[in-house]
């Protein structure tokens, strides 16, 4: 049992080397001055000079950043008021709405994309700022629903009949005891939103008006026409935001949950 033990420690290694080695390379392929990266690495800090004064790559990264969160914003609502409404349906309906909550996922997004467009062509939409987020808002809405619904299906509703009991209002009790006994969840289905969209590149690529180029679409636009080292600069800069957004969004999400299940052991009844 030792050895197997000691087996599978050496293949966690090599899953961790696997995931990681690609990072660590592009970050340090960031400060080589070769524009081809070879070895060895001479340190220059040309590419990010080159990224903040004339790449278009950060014009386009700005237009993912804030399409990303206006569809996550957005998808988090929706979302939120879905899984407060699952809450309350029997099993049977239960059962079909989850199902019908994974076709969006399960479906490849390329199909996905297709249908859609063929959609907003007959309605009129078309390529558009319309049509890209309504497709990107299609695609985000079915994690952050059951990443929500997951948390709420779980949580105690003592307290919210307690409350209703002592008088107080739907709207009173989402905001005092729903929303904050969800909140670690929203947190997340919101940042997976967030992250879904911003690296879609299928449906962006099918749904984006002609001439708009998010990020994916001008990384596609660039490797077509020959490979720039400033994307390795760019995705260092990301991948150093992404980690600290992580972090972040941990503790957040820790405290919010602590607090929680706090409230919670201080509403349960003493024996």
């Amino acid at each position: 049992m030792r050895g197997f033990n000691r087996f599978c420690r050496i293949w966690l290694y090599i899953v961790y080397a696997i995931l990681f080695i690609p990072i660590v390379i592009v970050v340090l392929m960031s400060f080589n001055q070769s524009e081809y990266g070879t070895f060895p690495i001479k340190f220059t800090l040309d590419w990010y000079i080159l990224l903040f004064t004339e790449s278009n790559l950060l014009s386009a990264t700005w237009l993912s950043i804030w399409f990303s969160f206006v569809v996550a914003l957005a998808a988090v609502v929706i979302g939120v008021m879905a899984a407060i409404g699952m809450r309350g349906m029997s099993k049977k309906a239960l059962n079909m709405f989850s199902t019908l909550l994974n076709v969006p996922i399960i479906i490849p997004w390329l199909v996905l994309s297709t249908a859609l467009l063929i959609l907003f062509n007959a309605v009129g939409i078309g390529r558009s700022y319309i049509g890209m987020f309504l497709g990107n808002l299609t695609v985000v809405i079915p994690y952050v629903v059951l990443v929500v619904y997951g948390r709420m299906s779980g949580t105690d509703t003592m307290p919210e009949e307690a409350a209703r009991t002592l008088g107080a209002g739907s709207l009173r009790i989402l905001i005092d005891i729903t929303l904050p006994e969800a909140f670690p969840a929203i947190l997340s289905g919101g940042l997976m939103a967030f992250v879904v969209c911003f690296n879609n590149f299928v449906v962006q690529y099918y749904l984006a008006p002609f001439g708009v180029r998010t990020l994916p679409l001008e990384i596609y636009n660039m490797v077509r026409v020959g490979y720039k080292p400033d994307m390795n600069a760019l995705a260092s800069i990301i991948m150093l935001f992404s980690v600290i957004l992580v972090v972040l969004v941990s503790k957040l999400g820790f405290k919010a949950g602590h607090i929680s299940n706090l409230r919670s052991n201080m509403n349960k009844p003493v024996d």
